[in-house]
């Protein structure tokens, strides 16, 4: 079996986090969209949004 590849790391506290799922994903790719996901989930927004 290969090598598996390293995920570049999170920002911040939300590595120690997300290192914690890596053995879900078997892909670079898919740990990488994890952590991108997770960053975007936890940022601000730029303006706010009201519902109607």
């Amino acid at each position: 079996m290969t090598r598996r590849l390293p995920c570049p790391p999170a920002p911040g506290p939300l590595e120690a986090y997300a290192a914690r799922f890596d053995d879900l994903f078997s892909t670079l790719a898919q740990r990488r969209g994890f952590r991108e996901y997770l960053t975007g989930l936890l940022l601000p927004r730029d303006r706010n949004k009201t519902l109607t």
